[in-house]
């Protein structure tokens, strides 16, 4: 019964957000899921990090991390490099330890502290984590569904290459001097500003392979975009949770299906309404990666 009326308030909740929507969504609505419920006391040391970079992304304004869809951290080891939000990562956090506090209370908070202005919605570049291995030359994706679905997936490539064209055009990003850098990547242009006084071949997704750290980097139809706003240089551990119950799939099945979620959240999960409403009707979605 209880779950029976949490699914209709969360289809009214949808229903009603539904009349807001533009043609072009950049995020779709798919229900974030329940925070506080993976253990980071129980993560696994996987690497020393030396370098920690954080990136606005889809920022309205930079200096406000409130119009952020998300903050992202950039973790760089010796072998292994992690990117993750850095908002659900601490909510994550905050809520499971009111959790543990509060082991008899049924009414458990979604958030504590800030997710960025879309707070209730999934999208997968704010719910996966990426690990890039240079031992193996493998990235990762352990990708954590939206409600109503299994608890994530995981897919491994081959750590992809982007094809850059180096410019003499230079920007100052966070105080760094920069030098642009183009290339076409799955479907989309990007330009990305890099800097040359931290050469370190990497950058925030799935972005690297110049001679410095990618500051910023953007589709030329400035639908994504990545901006560093915070630099830190010092050593910690890199760790990782378990993500042995995350099922294995092909990087282009989990495009389709999280393309498949954006676009129609409720009929993907199989939703349905109780009182003859409509469900809300499909929307544009343009993922990161179109092929």
């Amino acid at each position: 019964m209880m779950r029976r009326k949490v699914t209709q308030l969360i289809i009214f909740f949808l229903l009603c957000s539904f009349g807001n929507a533009r043609a072009q969504q950049l995020q779709g609505k798919a229900l974030a899921p329940i925070a506080g419920k993976r253990n980071v006391n129980e993560m696994k040391t996987i690497d020393v990090g030396y370098l920690k970079c954080l990136y606005a992304f889809n920022a309205d304004d930079i200096k406000a991390s409130d119009t952020y869809i998300d903050l992202q951290r950039l973790e760089i080891g010796e072998n292994v490099s992690k990117y993750y939000s850095d908002f659900v990562f601490n909510n994550d956090s905050l809520v499971g330890a009111w959790r543990q506090a509060h082991p008899k209370t049924r009414s458990v908070p979604r958030q504590i502290g800030s997710l960025g202005k879309k707070p209730y919605y999934w999208s997968e570049y704010k719910y996966s984590e990426y690990f890039k291995d240079t031992k193996t030359n493998r990235l990762t994706e352990y990708a954590r569904m939206p409600y109503g679905t299994k608890p994530g997936y995981q897919c491994s490539e081959v750590i992809p290459v982007q094809n850059w064209e180096l410019h003499k055009e230079t920007l100052t990003v966070n105080g760094y001097l920069c030098h642009k850098a183009t290339c076409h990547f799955r479907g989309r242009n990007y330009v990305a500003w890099y800097t040359k006084e931290i050469p370190v071949s990497s950058g925030p997704w799935k972005f690297g392979g110049l001679p410095g750290l990618i500051l910023k980097v953007y589709d030329t139809r400035r639908l994504y975009t990545f901006e560093c706003v915070k630099i830190e240089k010092n050593k910690y551990p890199i760790k990782r949770y378990d993500f042995g119950s995350y099922q294995p799939i092909e990087r282009l099945e989990l495009l389709n299906f999280q393309k498949k979620l954006n676009e129609d959240f409720c009929r993907t999960v199989g939703a349905c309404t109780r009182d003859g409403r409509e469900l809300p009707p499909p929307v544009a979605y343009e993922p990161l990666e179109l092929k």
